[in-house]
């Protein structure tokens, strides 16, 4: 009786997931239609000339090309966690360093306080602390096969 319904709970949380991956699809595919608006429309503005972008823009730009990117990372993880039946702790890391890399890279240094930077910077420590570590238990579980 609880094997039966402890299936039927996996079942439901792997369409929780599948709409999880449609969601993340459509919203890669709205962020695209956006960022190509934003560009278009930044290139044809005739201030302060035609076919040129503005730093800030620019920044704009990037930080949404990055999120999309994370958001292309997730799909690949939640891809993993439905097929394998693992949590892939090396992609979740990655995910996280690079969405702090986002915030660190479109970040504007003239309306951050130094709390934020420092805790930025500990997260970030944190990560590829975490990073080194679990490459240091596969290479040894290598070594030892």
């Amino acid at each position: 009786m609880q094997e039966k319904a402890v299936h039927s709970m996996i079942g439901l949380a792997k369409y929780i997931l599948l709409f999880l991956i449609f969601l993340l699809v459509s919203t890669m595919i709205f962020g695209g239609v956006d960022l190509t608006y934003i560009w278009v429309t930044q290139l044809l503005s005739p201030e302060p000339i035609y076919f040129a972008l503005d730093i800030n823009n620019v920044f704009d730009i990037y930080g949404k090309i990055l999120i999309v990117v994370v958001g292309f990372e997730l799909i690949e993880s939640i891809k993993v966690i439905l097929f394998s039946g693992g949590i892939p702790f090396r992609n979740i890391l990655q995910i996280a360093v690079i969405a702090i890399s986002n915030k660190m890279i479109t970040l504007d240094l003239h309306k951050t306080d130094f709390n934020a930077l420092f805790g930025l910077a500990a997260i970030m420590a944190s990560l590829g602390v975490a990073y080194y570590f679990f490459n240091m238990k596969e290479v040894v579980q290598e070594v030892h096969e």
